[in-house]
C-alpha cells in the first residue's frame, strides 16, 4: 500500500511538471506587419587559432555592431531590409530564423574592418520590445571565433501613407486654373 501511494504521488508530480513545461514552451508570434529593429552590441575575439596566418593576428579584438533594419512578417514569410549598419562592420545579409515575442534567432554576414568576411549567429530573449542576447557567436574569415553581447529594440514601423488622389490633384488644378485665368486677363 505504501508503495502504491508513492507511485501515485510520483505520477501526479510528473503530470504536473509536464503541464508546467508545456506552458513555458508556448511562444507568442508577432502579428503580421512591419517592425523597425535596432540591434547593437559587440563581438570580441574568443581566441586566435594556431592555423591563423600572421596577417590575421593584426585583426582588431573588438567589433562594435549596430544595425537598423525593417522586418516585415506575413504569415510564415519574413523579409528583412537593412536600413543602416555602422561602417566598421557592414552587415550585408541579415536573416531571421525564428521570430517570436519571447525568442528571436538570427544569423548575419558581412564585411569587417580590414575587409574580412564575417558570419554570426545569435539568440535573443525578451518581451516583444526589449531583447538581450543569450548567445552570440561567429567567425571572422571563416576561422577566427568571436563571441558577443547584444541588445535589441523592436517597435512597429510607422506606415508612410500615400496621399489620396484628390489631395494632390485639387491644389494642382487650382494653380493651373489660376495661371490660365491670369493669362486670359492679360490678353
Amino acid at each position: 500500500m505504501k508503495k502504491m501511494n508513492i507511485l501515485i504521488m510520483l505520477a501526479v508530480l510528473l503530470l504536473a511538471m509536464t503541464q508546467t513545461a508545456s506552458a513555458v514552451t508556448a511562444l507568442t508570434e508577432f502579428e503580421d506587419g512591419c517592425y523597425c529593429v535596432n540591434l547593437a552590441g559587440e563581438y570580441e575575439l574568443a581566441l586566435i587559432p594556431a592555423s591563423a596566418s600572421v596577417q590575421m593576428l593584426s585583426v582588431p579584438t573588438t567589433y562594435y555592431i549596430e544595425v537598423d533594419a525593417k522586418v516585415c512578417k506575413s504569415g510564415e514569410d519574413i523579409t528583412v531590409t537593412i536600413i543602416d549598419s555602422n561602417p566598421a562592420v557592414e552587415i550585408t545579409n541579415l536573416n531571421i530564423i525564428s521570430l517570436y515575442k519571447e525568442n528571436i534567432v538570427l544569423n548575419a554576414s558581412g564585411v569587417c574592418e580590414m575587409g574580412y568576411q564575417f558570419e554570426g549567429m545569435m539568440t535573443l530573449v525578451g518581451d516583444g520590445e526589449q531583447y538581450t542576447s543569450t548567445s552570440a557567436t561567429g567567425l571572422i574569415a571563416g576561422q577566427i571565433p568571436v563571441i558577443g553581447e547584444f541588445a535589441a529594440t523592436i517597435e512597429e514601423c510607422n506606415v508612410e501613407e500615400i496621399p489620396e488622389f484628390p489631395t494632390i490633384v485639387l491644389p494642382v488644378a487650382a494653380i493651373l486654373g489660376l495661371a490660365f485665368f491670369m493669362q486670359r486677363r492679360k490678353e
